[in-house]
């Protein structure tokens, strides 16, 4: 039976948030930036061979372009950033209540069709499709989970607690639908750049792991199945 991996996302988190700041710190790091640009040379199309800046006065202003460019890929690194984050939080929530619809299989009823009034409703193809009730109930899961997923945080909150009797903090999905998928929005569907700055990043890192105790503790509260070799839940 599936079971909710707490220790694979914690893990990586951990390896996206080291990766992310050790790029940073390099990125901010004045003597390995001047290291770089001292070896960088330009294109010289009259003598078609790559050459380097003699001119004091075009050498700085190359050099400030060179970090500005630097500064703009760490902008669209930290944007993208936001996105992946979200998209963590996307398949966090669907391997949840995969491991709450294996769980428990009558859940499934409410969400196997995108629409209130169908409740339920399916089609009659996957008993013809499949050739025992495992695989129709693995079909379904697959069709509920991606229901139950759709939508805001707020709503799928709201779906944590139908499904689990857990209620997970208002402040702390507020907090994550603001910070980070507000503004994955505005990137992805908007074109926007949004300004972000590194104690951001770090507060994102932490509301995912707060998110990811209390789907711990729904998991504890409705029995369902979860894996967790840090001991987090025992903190």
């Amino acid at each position: 039976m599936f079971s909710f991996d707490l220790g694979k996302w914690i893990i990586k988190l951990i390896e996206t948030s080291n990766s992310y700041f050790t790029l940073l710190e390099l990125l901010n790091d004045k003597d390995a930036f001047n290291t770089y640009f001292n070896k960088k040379t330009v294109y010289d199309s009259t003598v078609q061979a790559h050459i380097n800046i003699t001119n004091s006065k075009a050498r700085e202003m190359f050099k400030e372009s060179t970090y500005n460019d630097v500064q703009h890929a760490l902008d669209i690194y930290s944007n993208q950033l936001i996105v992946l984050l979200a998209t963590y939080i996307e398949t966090i929530n669907s391997e949840f209540f995969q491991a709450v619809f294996e769980q428990n299989n009558r859940l499934i009823y409410d969400y196997v069709s995108q629409s209130d009034n169908n409740k339920g409703l399916i089609n009659l193809n996957l008993i013809f499709d499949y050739k025992s009730k495992n695989e129709i109930i693995e079909q379904l899961i697959i069709k509920a989970k991606k229901n139950i997923v759709n939508g805001s945080l707020k709503k799928i909150s709201e779906r944590i607690l139908k499904t689990t009797k857990y209620k997970i903090n208002d402040k702390l999905i507020s907090s994550l639908q603001i910070g980070i998928f507000d503004k994955r929005n505005a990137i992805v569907h908007e074109s926007k750049s949004i300004i972000v700055k590194q104690e951001d990043i770090h507060l994102y890192f932490q509301l995912i792991d707060k998110y990811l105790l209390e789907l711990g503790k729904a998991c504890l509260k409705s029995n369902t199945n979860y894996y967790d070799p840090t001991n987090l839940l025992q903190q």
